[in-house]
């Protein structure tokens, strides 16, 4: 049975994963004290601390929970004697691997990465192969972790087309080029997330972006600045997606990061007649935010997400796959052979959960065919969600929209990228 309180009131959801990350590593680059405030603390994050810290970066989190990096910059980080290669172990962090795996290149530090079952998993390759083609000694297991690091870029410069729309691999050839003093030229035709080369100027970096070109000039030094974070699109879409199919709710998700990299599954749910407002736009840091107004419709219509829109929405077409399946008619989601790739295979584990929800789902090599149904049931069996913390959060908005009672969520797994998931649920549901 549906319930029939809708969700009401307004939160802050968690802050932004992807550029508190760049955050921390460009504010371990910086010379002086950088401080990032309202900083996203999850798991991943924490990763990413514990990284730079290895690198003899000084990382304090405060009593306000801001983080203060101390840093004396690359040069002295450089200088510093390691007499053996630095384990690493990033847990279940993708984006702290990869980008750490630029930034060790760049330096010339040697290192042996790895993970967590799930992240020895993914594919370390795509970015691997890139740095080698530029004189780094690095070689995977297999295309994945463990990646051991024995020399840095031997290159005049970087200049690379992206072969496949990943931020963490643009950004990883910029952390390199940066911290080895190269230029580096990206052509990025996916118009991946933009973060890096928005927080840059920030840290004292000049950027030039034409179009899909980004250029940074070599030798080029990082001076320590403020980074404030804006809340997290990615988190704010499980809101997004509940507030609209659940009857009676009227929410209001304040701070949140709308860059048009980021913000696709906004478009699209417009597009299908979701009622999304953005009330106070501002620019922070080089972000456009704003406080995002979501109220409840009687009914979607299918759509179709291919192409360049799957960029701008990647993270979030598991819980857009929940609203395809409340709407009405034929949907289809293209171009997405990337989620195969995620913590999970979410093309399977998305799909899996959902039919078991009663919902019309069948997985494609690259994305879901969906025909709407008019309602769904809660499972009669509990569900994996196979470790992976978008997928447990879906199954924890499925089952709201078909239970009386609020699902418990797997803090294990979601607090990978959103730890108060479950208090902000309990807000929304008894404001």
């Amino acid at each position: 049975m549906t319930i029939q309180k809708g969700l009401k009131g307004q939160l802050r959801v968690a802050s932004d994963k992807s550029i508190t990350h760049r955050a921390i590593i460009l504010g371990a680059m910086a010379v002086g004290k950088t401080h990032i405030m309202q900083p996203l603390l999850s798991d991943d994050i924490r990763q990413t601390i514990h990284g730079v810290q290895q690198l003899g970066v000084d990382v304090v989190i405060t009593e306000h929970n801001d983080i203060i990096i101390d840093s004396l910059g690359i040069a002295d980080i450089q200088k510093r004697q390691f007499d053996e290669p630095i384990a690493f172990n990033f847990g279940n962090s993708g984006t702290t691997t990869r980008l750490m795996i630029g930034l060790l290149a760049g330096l010339g530090i040697p290192a042996v990465v790895t993970g967590d079952d799930s992240l020895t998993r993914r594919p370390m390759n795509r970015i691997v192969d890139l740095l080698t083609d530029y004189g780094a000694d690095i070689t995977t297991t297999d295309g994945h972790l463990p990646v051991t690091i024995r020399g840095g870029i031997m290159t005049d410069v970087i200049n690379e087309t992206l072969k496949v729309p990943s931020a963490q691999i643009k950004t990883s050839l910029l952390l390199a080029g940066l911290s080895a003093g190269v230029p580096v030229i990206v052509f990025d035709d996916f118009q991946t997330r933009n973060h890096t080369e928005n927080m840059l100027p920030s840290f004292g970096v000049t950027v030039d972006c034409q179009g899909g070109m980004i250029f940074v000039s070599g030798d080029q030094r990082l001076t320590a600045t403020t980074v404030s974070v804006p809340a997290d699109m990615s988190s704010a879409a499980f809101w997004l997606v509940g507030a609209t199919l659940q009857p009676g709710s009227d929410i209001v998700l304040q701070d949140v990061n709308v860059n048009e990299t980021r913000s696709g599954i906004v478009k699209v749910l417009r597009r299908m007649g979701a009622s999304i407002t953005l009330l106070n736009e501002r620019v922070q840091n080089g972000e456009p935010i704003a406080d995002v107004r979501v109220a409840s419709v009687s009914q979607l219509i299918g759509t179709t997400v291919q192409g360049g829109e799957v960029t701008t929405m990647i993270d979030e077409l598991p819980i857009l796959a929940l609203a395809l399946a409340r709407s009405e008619g034929d949907s289809r989601v293209m171009d997405a052979g990337e989620l195969r790739v995620k913590e999970s295979d979410r093309i399977n584990t998305v799909s899996e959960t959902l039919v078991a929800y009663g919902a019309d789902v069948k997985p494609t090599p690259d994305g879901f065919l969906i025909t709407g149904v008019s309602r769904l049931q809660a499972p009669a069996e509990s569900l994996s969600n196979h470790g992976d913390h978008r997928i447990a959060m879906l199954q924890s908005i499925a089952q709201l929209l078909t239970s009386n009672d609020a699902p418990i969520a797997d803090q294990a797994a979601i607090g990978v990228s959103y730890p108060d998931f479950k208090r902000d649920m309990e807000v929304l549901m008894h404001a």
